[in-house]
């Protein structure tokens, strides 16, 4: 990306893509969708710890 986005709306665009995977069925969500939404949850984790160790 040419200019990436603040923490925080990085953040918020993580989580709020968590609560979107995360308000399917689990019954219809495919091994795909629990990757990216396993990928998700360790990306806002990871985002947290850089930007509290002064990375970001």
């Amino acid at each position: 990306m040419e200019n990436p986005l603040p923490y925080l709306e990085q953040q918020y665009c993580i989580f709020h893509g968590i609560e979107r995977i995360g308000s399917i069925d689990p019954q219809e969500l495919t091994p795909e969708w629990l990757l990216i939404q396993n990928n998700m949850a360790m990306a806002f984790c990871l985002n947290s710890w850089m930007f509290n160790r002064g990375l970001k």
